[in-house]
C-alpha cells in the first residue's frame, strides 16, 4: 500500500485517540500549512527555501552568532540537513557563517541584513501557520499546548543529556 494511501485513509478517519497519531498529524499540518504559504512568497521559491529554513532562521535570528550544532540541537535536525539547510540560506544571502572567534574549528552563523528581514517577514507566516493549523484552539488553550510540548520535550532534552553515548 502506498504512503500517499494510508494518508488518505487516515485523512478520512476520526481524530487520533493517541497522542503518537496526533502529534505526526499536527506535524504533517503543520508542514503542508508552511510550503503552502511558502508557496506564495516568491523571494523565498527564488531562494529554493524548504520548510526547515523557516525554524533555522528563527533560530539563528534569536541566538545569533550561533553555531551549527546548537541550531541542530534547537530543532532536533541531524547536523547533515542543518548544514543543506544553511547552504540554501547563505547562497540566498539570508545567512553567513563565520569562523567563531572564541573556537577557530567551528562556525557562528549570523543573519546578513537581507536575512534580517526576511526573518522578519518568517515571523509573520509562521504566525499565520500557527493560526491556521491550530484554529481550533483559543489562546489559552494554545498556550497550553505550548506548555506541554515544551515540557514533554525538555524531559526528553534532559534524558539525551545525562545517558551515556
Amino acid at each position: 500500500m502506498s504512503r500517499s494511501v494510508i494518508l488518505d485513509d487516515v485523512d478520512s478517519c476520526e481524530p487520533p485517540t493517541d497522542v503518537v497519531s496526533g502529534v505526526f498529524l499536527l506535524a504533517r499540518e503543520l508542514r503542508r500549512e508552511i510550503g503552502d504559504l511558502m508557496a506564495t512568497e516568491q523571494w523565498a521559491v527564488d531562494a529554493g527555501f524548504r520548510p526547515p529554513c523557516l525554524g533555522v532562521m528563527a533560530v539563528v535570528s534569536k541566538l545569533s552568532p550561533v553555531s551549527q550544532r546548537t541550531i541542530s540541537d534547537h530543532l532536533g535536525l541531524d547536523a547533515s540537513d542543518v548544514v543543506g539547510v544553511l547552504d540554501i540560506l547563505e547562497k540566498a544571502g539570508m545567512v553567513e557563517r563565520r569562523r567563531d572567534p572564541d573556537d577557530r574549528r567551528r562556525h557562528a552563523v549570523v543573519l546578513t541584513e537581507a536575512g534580517e528581514q526576511a526573518s522578519r517577514r518568517l515571523t509573520v507566516l509562521r504566525a499565520q501557520v500557527e493560526a491556521r493549523v491550530l484554529a481550533g484552539l483559543d489562546p489559552d488553550e494554545r498556550a497550553e499546548l505550548a506548555d506541554l510540548l515544551h515540557r514533554a520535550l525538555g524531559s526528553r532534552t534532559a534524558d539525551r543529556q545525562t545517558s551515556p553515548a
